[in-house]
């Protein structure tokens, strides 16, 4: 059950890895400085860029995607508790001398009256009174402020259409409170017969910051001329606004905002008689405030960090597109490079082969132990080796030299012999060298502990390879793993390369040495040898390796 759980497991492996052969000795991956300088320039810029798009996208200045659509309510209400909506002030003119203000506490010439309107009646009205100054005017400011409005087309009974009307009628002393009086009648006339009378209005509304993610205030300003004679009429539509935001880093995070956005206005002049005979005064100014029915609903989704990255990617992308080019120069200086060194294995005197460049890498010359090369029939010579070492080079051509060496010695040895080959390798000699006394110490603790193991194990299967005289024959055989018995005396010379000295039992000392394999043959064919000397005391072994060489 284990093992199949195992072996499942094994096969679903994703991360599987695959032996990658090196080129030369240590090197995997043909790298040059060229390469490297690329390295460094093209991940420089990528990395660079990373950064920067990192920043701009914390700190808000990647723009989100916005989609706005308008759309119609038919029931909504807007409360401003503690909130201005609009400001009105007379307008300062630097050219008229003593302009008269006629929001004065003690020489009032128009009083502003609120009035709330539900349903499309007026309720009983609250003046609008203030000492408060304009910064901008040096004049009375009058504010409104803690009101609601409530749009509602249904006409249902539990939510009434609620609606404000702010009138700039003739003054009424019966409506002021005690210490505020209304101004007298040639000063009212000295008011209207100045040049120009122009009402100050700023009404203020918000939008959504998509940098800060706050909502910013809104003014806007503009005038309003009147006069004694009409009634200046505004109708002030306020529409609104309704913002979801998802500012989440991976999934949606979403807020949502809800404000007044914008003021449409519809202004008219009116005769003065009109709102005469319905409030039995004079009105100059009326301001009608109301809810409009179309609300701007609008959703702002910011950049997750996955459409960053994919943005990014694609961009790191295009750039190392450019490392191509480094790819193509490396594999070219590679290819060139394996190839000399096959050229090298069969004519060795291309080692002393040095060729002169130009700046440019052009081959313009050719020198053999610092003397120049006919130069031409050099190079045509070259490059017919560097043909013939491509074809060699190809994974084919290796299978065909191959099959081709396997039939020449299979033409002068028997089928026998090569069968065997798989049974014989060098002893390990190591193995039976002395331990050092602390290390033999360890292993006598550790046989102590494993003894039930040990006497389990046949004496015969400890034995790889052993030799059995024939007293029958007196030719002398060799058992390899109690299988097959290989007749000693078929052995040619060249033949018996591969057979152990230890595990050979025979009376004949020139043909023992012949027989015997040690470390030797592991590198002896090797194109970068290595110097090993062995010293035969107590079969241990001393190493002594050489630097590669280089091979060039």
């Amino acid at each position: 059950m284990i093992n199949n759980i195992s072996e499942f497991l094994r096969r679903v492996d994703q991360f599987g890895a695959s032996y990658k052969p090196s080129y030369g000795y240590g090197e995997v991956q043909f790298k040059t400085s060229l390469g490297g300088l690329l390295s460094i320039l093209l991940y420089g810029v990528s990395l660079a860029y990373l950064l920067y798009e990192l920043i701009l996208w914390r700190s808000g200045q990647l723009l989100p995607k916005v989609t706005s659509i308008a759309t119609e309510i038919e029931t909504y209400a807007l409360n401003f508790d503690q909130v201005v909506i609009a400001e009105f002030c007379l307008r300062r003119h630097k050219s008229i001398l003593d302009q008269i203000d006629p929001f004065e506490p003690e020489n009032m010439v128009l009083l502003p009256m609120l009035y709330k309107v539900v349903e499309d009646e007026l309720q009983t009205p609250t003046p609008l009174l203030s000492k408060k100054l304009s910064p901008k005017h040096n004049m009375i400011l009058i504010e409104i402020q803690n009101i609601e409005l409530v749009n509602n087309e249904h006409e249902e009974l539990d939510q009434k259409n609620i609606e404000y009307t702010i009138m700039f009628e003739e003054c009424d002393q019966t409506v002021l409170p005690e210490g505020w009086s209304c101004a007298t009648e040639e000063r009212v006339k000295e008011f209207f017969s100045q040049k120009q009378n122009q009402l100050y209005i700023k009404t203020f509304v918000n939008q959504y910051n998509t940098s800060t993610k706050l909502l910013d205030l809104i003014e806007q300003d503009y005038y309003a001329s009147f006069d004694n004679k009409t009634t200046y009429f505004t109708q002030m539509s306020l529409e609104t606004s309704n913002v979801s935001v998802d500012t989440g880093f991976l999934f949606e995070s979403i807020q949502r905002h809800e404000f007044p956005s914008h003021i449409m206005s519809y202004t008219q002049q009116m005769d003065l008689d009109y709102f005469t005979h319905t409030f039995g005064k004079d009105v100059f100014i009326v301001f009608e405030l109301e809810l409009g029915t179309l609300q701007q609903t609008t959703f702002i989704e910011y950049p997750k960090v996955s459409e960053v990255l994919a943005n990014i990617g694609s961009i790191i992308s295009f750039f190392l597109f450019f490392s191509q080019v480094a790819y193509l120069i490396n594999e070219k200086s590679l290819e060139d490079k394996i190839i000399r060194s096959v050229i090298e294995m069969y004519y060795p005197q291309f080692k002393n082969i040095k060729f002169i460049q130009n700046w440019y890498t052009k081959v313009v010359g050719v020198k053999y132990q610092d003397k120049s090369v006919p130069f031409k029939k050099f190079m045509q010579k070259y490059k017919d080796l560097q043909d013939i070492a491509r074809q060699k080079l190809c994974l084919t051509n290796f299978l065909y030299e191959i099959s081709r060496l396997q039939f020449i010695i299979r033409s002068n040895y028997d089928s026998e012999i090569l069968s065997q080959s798989h049974n014989i390798g060098i002893k390990l000699n190591i193995l039976e060298s002395s331990p050092d006394p602390e290390e033999k110490s360890e292993i006598q603790q550790i046989n102590k502990v494993h003894d039930f193991h040990i006497e389990n194990v046949d004496d015969q299967s400890l034995e790889e390879i052993r030799v059995h005289p024939n007293n029958n024959n007196p030719q002398v055989t060799l058992d390899v793993n109690a299988q097959s018995v290989l007749n000693i005396e078929q052995l040619q010379k060249p033949q018996s390369l591969f057979i152990s000295k230890s595990n050979l039992q025979f009376s004949n000392t020139q043909n023992n040495e012949q027989l015997k394999l040690n470390d030797e043959d592991f590198y002896i064919l090797m194109q970068n040898q290595q110097e090993i000397k062995f010293e035969n005391s107590k079969q241990q072994s001393t190493i002594y390796l050489n630097k590669i060489q280089d091979g060039k």
